[in-house]
C-alpha cells in the first residue's frame, strides 16, 4: 500500500472521529445528543463486521482454529488490561446519565483544567494504540484496513463527544479544545505509519497480530453493546 494513501486514510479517520465533539462545542447540542444516543449501536455493528466479517475469516485461512482463538483471547484480555491501566472509560456512556443536559455537563469526576489535560494525555496514548491497530490492519490489505478505520470512527465519534464535553466543563476555550483534541486524535497517523512499516518486516507473523487485533476490537465492540443496552433500558423506564 502506498504510504501517502495510508497517511491520508489515517488522517481522515482521525478527523472524522471529531465531528460529534466539534458539533457539541459549536452549539449543535441536538446533533451531539443524537450521536450520543445512536453512536454505540452503530459502532457495535461496524466493529462486529470488522471482526467477524473480515479479520477472522482472513486469519482462519492461515492459523488453526484453536490457535486463532487463543490469540483472540490474548488480544481481548490485553485490551481489557490496557483499559484498566489507563483508567479509560466510555465517556459517552457517562454522558447518557445526564439525559438532555449531556451536551453541557460531562463527567462529574473532571473538575478542573489539570484533570482535563490529564484525560487528554490518556486519550493520546489511546490514539497511539488505535494507530498501531489500524497500521497493522492495513498490512493484510486495504479491504481489511478500511473496515478497521470505519470501526474506529464509529467507536470514537460518540466517545469524543464526551471528551469535548469534559474539556468544556473544565472551562477551556472552544478554540483550544478543538486544537488540542485534533492534535491528540491525529497521533494515530504517525503511530499507524510506524506500525505498518515495522509490520512489513514481520509479515510471517501477520496472522497472529491480526488475531490479537481482532481480540482488541471484540473487547471494544462488547463495550459498545453494553452502552447500547444501557441506553435501551433507560429509554424503557
Amino acid at each position: 500500500m502506498n504510504i501517502l494513501i495510508l497517511i491520508l486514510v489515517l488522517a481522515a479517520t482521525a478527523l472524522l472521529s471529531l465531528v460529534g465533539g466539534i458539533a457539541l462545542v459549536l452549539g449543535r447540542g441536538k446533533i451531539a445528543r443524537t450521536i450520543q444516543k445512536w453512536g454505540p449501536a452503530i459502532a457495535f455493528v461496524v466493529l462486529a463486521y470488522a471482526v467477524f466479517g473480515d479479520i477472522i475469516p482472513e486469519v482462519s485461512e492461515e492459523l488453526p482454529i484453536i490457535e486463532m482463538i487463543s490469540f483472540i483471547v490474548v488480544g481481548f484480555v490485553a485490551c481489557a488490561m490496557i483499559g484498566v491501566f489507563l483508567g479509560r472509560y466510555h465517556h459517552h456512556s457517562d454522558l447518557h446519565r445526564h439525559g438532555k443536559h449531556a451536551d453541557s455537563h460531562g463527567d462529574d469526576d473532571i473538575k478542573n483544567k489539570t484533570q482535563a489535560y490529564t484525560m487528554l494525555a490518556v486519550d493520546s496514548v489511546h490514539g497511539i494504540a488505535d494507530g498501531v491497530v489500524l497500521g497493522t490492519s492495513f498490512l493484510a490489505g486495504i479491504w481489511t484496513g478500511i473496515p478497521a478505520c470505519l470501526a474506529t470512527i464509529a467507536h470514537e465519534i460518540p466517545q469524543e463527544v464526551g471528551d469535548f464535553a469534559i474539556m468544556q466543563k473544565a472551562k477551556i476555550k472552544t478554540k483550544k479544545i478543538i486544537i488540542y483534541q485534533t492534535l491528540s486524535s491525529l497521533i494515530i497517523v504517525p503511530a499507524g505509519v510506524v506500525a505498518y512499516l515495522v509490520g512489513e518486516q514481520l509479515l510471517e507473523g501477520l496472522p497472529v497480530v491480526l488475531a490479537i487485533v481482532a481480540g482488541f476490537l471484540l473487547y471494544v465492540a462488547i463495550g459498545e453493546l453494553s452502552c447500547t443496552i444501557q441506553m435501551l433500558r433507560e429509554k424503557s423506564k
